[in-house]
């Protein structure tokens, strides 16, 4: 999956003298990347387990690479120009790809599949370019007819990759499920897409914002209750060759990594499937058509830090600040 390890800092502060149920917490690997949930008003291991177990299930879902998943099946389906059945899970998530597919007008695109699956960046393997120029024409979110459930590709060689926007569809997965518990303090981070299930006993869940530079360090942190904070960055996944850098964000004009001088976008959002979409539609957009999206959109906040370590905040984000 697309977009694996993000490394927001996660800072607690906990008062003396208060009487809260000690957290519980668990790290697994699942999603491609280390995934961490922490109950902090439950001491149900049950509960626990069961938010890993539904990150499994949602994995056999949307993976690309699992053979035995749906999207793989649909993927590589012999019939594609025909309609197929979608899950429920699945319909949701590719729609609303391709709404932020069409909303950045291609510059963010769920069909990059047969692009995405040329790179390998645990190996840093680099493409062979005739191989790259090869399947940008199979690149195209209008390739995809998606109604009644159902879908179906006008090009047999189009290739939905949903790494971009499916943990944060997991993560708000997770949050109903704890709801539905009672749990009304957790925190889920699915390989750095944070989301933040109420206050942190009674205190803000205080989120720190990776420095692109030096990342094992936070350039600032935000106060955070209940809601999302997922960032794209081109540290995330990366590896160099020749002295020159790619990246996992890649560009489905080009097939290449995108390079407008942004180094990281950092999206605050009620759901995660948004702030996970949106970080890479507007680091896709470039600064100032990102700011300029986030800026007319409801409740969503966001910071681009660029390859100078300089920070622009749409209109809102400022709010979240822990500077105070």
């Amino acid at each position: 999956m697309k977009k694996s390890i993000l490394s927001l800092l996660i800072f607690s502060f906990i008062l003396c003298g208060c009487k809260n149920t000690a957290p519980l917490s668990n790290k697994e690997f699942c999603l491609d990347t280390i995934i961490q949930i922490t109950l902090y008003d439950s001491s149900s291991k049950n509960i626990l387990n069961n938010c890993f177990d539904l990150c499994k299930k949602y994995e056999r879902i949307f993976s690309t690479n699992n053979k035995k998943s749906e999207l793989y099946k649909i993927n590589h389906s012999s019939n594609k120009l025909e309609a197929q059945e979608l899950s429920n899970d699945l319909y949701k998530v590719i729609k609303q790809g391709l709404y932020y597919s069409d909303l950045s007008k291609g510059s963010f695109d769920i069909t990059i599949g047969s692009i995405s699956s040329l790179w390998d960046f645990k190996k840093h393997t680099l493409p062979e370019d005739p191989l790259i120029q090869q399947h940008l024409h199979d690149v195209s979110y209008k390739n995809i007819i998606l109604e009644n459930h159902k879908i179906r590709f006008l090009n047999t060689e189009t290739m939905i990759d949903l790494g971009a926007i499916a943990k944060g569809y997991i993560a708000d997965q997770i949050k109903n499920y704890l709801l539905k518990e009672n749990v009304k303090s957790a925190l889920i981070n699915l390989g750095g897409n944070i989301l933040c299930v109420g206050k942190k006993q009674e205190n803000p869940f205080i989120i720190g914002v990776t420095n692109p530079q030096q990342t094992s360090d936070s350039l600032f942190s935000l106060k955070i209750n209940d809601l999302s904070v997922v960032t794209s960055g081109t540290y995330q996944r990366f590896f160099k060759i020749d002295s020159k850098r790619y990246h996992h964000i890649l560009n489905p004009k080009t097939g290449y990594s995108y390079e407008n001088g942004l180094s990281s976008v950092t999206i605050i959002s009620k759901k995660s499937i948004q702030g996970d979409a949106l970080s890479t539609v507007c680091f896709s957009l470039g600064k100032e058509k990102g700011l300029e999206l986030l800026n007319s959109l409801e409740d969503v906040s966001g910071c681009f830090i660029d390859e100078n370590n300089q920070v622009s905040y749409s209109k809102s984000f400022k709010h979240y600040s822990n500077k105070d």
